[in-house]
């Protein structure tokens, strides 16, 4: 391995045999004159053969790509902080295994952004979407829905709703290793890693949006955040994302958040979900927990019910 890599690259797979080469193809593939190693998380995949994969990348690129041991199974955020206690890189980048950077000079340009700007300690951009389901792809996901990403000190933005895909970014190592801590987001029984990662980075450093589409991100049916089919599933997650922002609004209050807020936006987010997903009188339970009398919760609670749910549920997956 390369004493002194600028950048560490972040790989966490499971499973993923079918699409894992893909992800360290479009890594290897990266034209930066800056050095990085990577770093694969390969957290015990039930067949042998998405580690198998990995194994032959670390054998064809022994100064560069460092595959962590064989354990057991240790779950998303301890199997990154593993991870990142490895790394030696000044900045971070991360990959999920089903994933893939299309931009081959996504390293470049967002790490000589942060060369050039010292007062910036996170990098973000556009990206694509494929959904696995339906073979659909969809490109420039913000600018072709016109989604102006803020850029600056956007703690109060990230408390709205997360609007950094982590595959896309690149970060600071000193700032996330002096301000973040995963055993304590394991400890408040957080189900992700990036989200509350962003809203403390935050706090301690200003980030920046490059509007340029570098990856492009799996959609499927029963992943954790786009598990539609499963009303539990898809329940618990947007719960937990409520408990993230009720964790930093207590620890960062903001004049704009209370409780009362952060569930009017919780409950938001389970209406369009439940839409999506046809699970129509959960959807119309949500939409009578809104309270504030603003334009969107009108038009939320309207067509949440029959037979106008339907229309817009067919919109909405579109």
């Amino acid at each position: 391995m390369q004493e002194n890599p600028l950048i560490s690259v972040i790989i966490l797979c499971y499973n993923q045999a079918d699409t894992i080469k893909r992800t360290l193809d479009s890594v290897m593939a990266q034209n930066t004159e800056y050095t990085f190693e990577v770093i694969i998380g390969e957290d015990a995949s039930p067949n042998g053969q998405t580690r198998a994969i990995c194994e032959e990348y670390r054998l064809n690129y022994p100064h560069i790509v460092k595959l962590m041991p064989k354990t057991a199974n240790k779950g998303v955020i301890k199997n990154y902080s593993d991870c990142i206690d490895e790394a030696k890189g000044k900045y971070i980048a991360a990959c999920a295994g089903d994933d893939w950077w299309h931009n081959p000079n996504k390293l470049q340009m967002e790490v000589e952004y942060l060369e050039s700007n010292e007062d910036y300690g996170l990098v973000y951009t556009d990206f694509d979407t494929v959904d696995i389901d339906t073979f659909t792809h969809k490109r420039d996901c913000f600018a072709a829905n016109g989604i102006v990403q803020p850029s600056g000190y956007i703690y109060h933005k990230l408390m709205e709703g997360n609007v950094i895909l982590a595959c896309t970014a690149v970060y600071r190592s000193d700032i996330f290793r002096k301000h973040v801590d995963f055993n304590e987001f394991i400890s408040l029984g957080f189900l992700m890693e990036d989200y509350p990662t962003w809203l403390e980075m935050s706090q301690h450093t200003k980030f920046r949006y490059i509007p340029v589409s570098t990856t492009t991100y799996s959609i499927q049916n029963g992943s954790l955040s786009n598990n539609l089919n499963n009303l539990e599933k898809f329940e618990s997650f947007e719960k937990s994302v409520f408990e993230i922002k009720k964790h930093y609004n207590a620890k960062y209050p903001t004049y704009s958040f209370d409780e009362a807020t952060l569930l009017e936006l919780l409950y938001v987010n389970l209406i369009y979900k439940c839409l999506r997903g046809k699970h129509f009188e959960r959807a119309s339970y949500y939409a009578k927990q809104l309270h504030n009398k603003t334009l969107k919760n009108f038009f939320l609670k309207t067509v949440s019910y029959f037979p106008l749910n339907r229309f817009y549920s067919n919109y909405l997956n579109k």
